[in-house]
């Protein structure tokens, strides 16, 4: 069994034939990561992020990402806490993906409930070496030079409002400041 050492957050433990070339996931606290690939600088999230009826980046879901040679399909995951806001019991974040500065329409997405607060996992993979380019799908050809890959998100209007980073409810009790930091994780794979 191979041990690559990413940091001292990131312990990834690789079996022999994995194909899982590199991994980097930290909390978005301005922490730094360092794999082979390069080092990498996460967002720094000190306060609430409160949607409006426009989309708008999420800062720190972005990552201007080169990922190692040889790799076949990149997988981007970014997990939040969301929440409705105050005085709105009706939570609704819509969130879109972007890969160099394009939309992934495939990977759109859409959290609604009453009284919403909870863990909002985004997941999507993009293949790096498919035969043609699909906008809509996130397929590339190649992936040989840094491309930034991000979160953008809204709400729906002033009665169905979101909040990113915030639990809003925390042991029995309203807390509108708490801070929850988000964590960014990037998986680089190759074909077995």
């Amino acid at each position: 069994m191979a041990i690559i050492r990413a940091n001292a957050r990131t312990l990834l433990n690789v079996s022999t034939g994995s194909n899982i070339l590199e991994m980097l996931s930290s909390p978005c606290n301005g922490s730094q990561v360092t794999v082979p690939s390069g080092t990498y600088t996460m967002g720094d999230v000190t306060a609430v992020q409160s949607l409006t009826t426009s989309f708008a980046d999420i800062p720190s879901s972005s990552i201007n990402y080169t990922p190692p040679s040889g790799t076949t399909k990149v997988i981007y995951r970014y997990y939040m806490q969301v929440a409705y806001a105050p005085g709105t019991p009706l939570g609704f974040v819509n969130t879109k993906f972007f890969l160099d500065g394009t939309e992934v329409t495939d990977a759109r997405r859409v959290f609604y409930a009453q009284y919403l607060t909870g863990s909002y996992y985004f997941d999507y993979t993009i293949n790096c070496n498919a035969s043609s380019a699909n906008t809509s799908h996130g397929d590339i050809t190649s992936w040989t030079s840094a491309k930034i890959m991000k979160l953008q998100a809204q709400e729906y209007n002033s009665s169905n409002q979101g909040r990113l980073h915030n639990p809003i409810s925390w042991d029995g009790s309203t807390d509108t400041s708490m801070i929850i930091p988000p964590i960014l994780t990037i998986i680089s794979l190759k074909d077995s």
